[in-house]
């Protein structure tokens, strides 16, 4: 049972420490990694049952984003009330993992990768949505202005998101002794 505990915690933690480490560069650079955040948020919900942790990812995500804005010089282009449309963005992103984890087999490739696709690409639209419904950047454009401006970072956005989770699912099959594809993960 300690064992467990202490391996859920790990997840949990391992999970955190990627947001904190990735967040403060969506795209990355040559000294960032690029964001992990949608990664982590999918694959939370495939391991962590609780909300509690949830809440606290989406924590996490912001203080970075805070983090950069302050102190690493990150532009507030982003920043409006639209940027609080992230927490339903974030929360159907986990909630897709949590669908997942309900699965007779989470990890098999074409369910994973369909639904990691799906989440993250309806993540870029809500998200978008979100930020175009309510930021003052954007007032002036119309939905396809808007649509045809931020269509060349779908790519990035979605793909990155799929990298970090391709990585995973190849670590899920390569220790398939640590157990981690089941849904009963409380941490």
């Amino acid at each position: 049972m300690q064992k467990k505990i202490n391996q859920s915690l790990a997840i949990a933690l391992g999970l955190l420490f990627a947001i904190a480490l990735t967040r403060t560069n969506h795209f990355g650079s040559n000294v960032d990694l690029p964001d992990a955040t949608l990664a982590v948020l999918f694959l939370g919900g495939l391991l962590i049952a609780r909300k509690a942790w949830l809440a606290l990812a989406i924590a996490v995500a912001f203080g970075m984003d805070f983090y950069a804005l302050g102190f690493k010089g990150v532009s507030d282009y982003c920043m409006s009330l639209g940027y609080w449309g992230l927490i339903p963005t974030y929360a159907a992103v986990w909630g897709a993992g949590r669908w997942l984890a309900k699965r007779e087999q989470p990890f098999a490739a074409l369910p994973y990768a369909t639904v990691a696709w799906a989440a993250a690409s309806v993540a870029f639209a809500l998200s978008n949505a979100f930020w175009y419904s309510f930021s003052d950047k954007v007032d002036t454009l119309t939905v396809v202005e808007f649509t045809q401006r931020i269509a060349k970072y779908y790519t990035p956005y979605v793909g990155f998101a799929l990298m970090y989770l391709g990585a995973a699912w190849l670590v899920m099959k390569a220790l398939p002794k640590l157990n981690l594809g089941t849904n009963t993960t409380s941490a």
